[in-house]
């Protein structure tokens, strides 16, 4: 069974790649065994739903056009969401509030749902390059979910004195 399933939501226009990016960029880092499930999704609209749920938790990862700097990381909350919907519906069709509220309607929502935006300017511009300030902004994303990755699934981590230790005498315990 999955334990958390990381969507990536965009298009293959330029800074709207984000989503994808995030995902590109963490496979490599994700050891099989953590059964995390990475999935890059092409505008999906309402077929979102689908891929929320029967999942204990998700982090959803899109580009958010908004005023102000690009490549900025938000973790904007559904009623944010609501309000910058304007920008996200433009590229997608049905937008990310609307799939959000629909799945929510139906019960379909992870008991989790985290939502990270990586913010751009332009979601039409073609191209598949991401700005410098996308991809910096892309980059530390990836940087956050794979050290919290790490904490959460790679249970040696958390041992002192490296693998097989059980802990230094100094009364150290592990944490689950």
């Amino acid at each position: 069974m999955t334990a958390l399933r990381i969507i990536g939501v965009g298009s293959p226009s330029g800074d709207d790649r984000a989503g994808w990016e995030v995902i590109d960029r963490l496979k490599p880092r994700i050891p099989v065994e953590w059964s995390i499930e990475l999935i890059a999704l092409d505008r999906p609209g309402s077929g979102l739903v689908e891929w929320l749920a029967n999942v204990p938790e998700c982090w959803l990862v899109d580009a958010i056009q908004v005023e102000g700097v690009p490549g900025r990381c938000l973790q904007p909350g559904l009623d944010e969401l609501l309000q910058a919907d304007v920008a996200t519906a433009g590229s997608h069709g049905f937008g990310l509030s609307e799939s959000l509220n629909l799945a929510a309607t139906l019960g379909l929502l992870p008991q989790r749902l985290e939502l990270h935006c990586v913010t751009i300017r332009e979601a039409d511009i073609f191209g598949q390059q991401l700005s410098t300030a996308v991809n910096a902004g892309v980059n530390g994303l990836v940087s956050r979910f794979h050290e919290r990755l790490v904490k959460q699934f790679d249970h040696t981590a958390t041992f002192k004195g490296g693998v097989g230790s059980l802990g230094s005498s100094s009364g150290s315990s592990v944490r689950s």
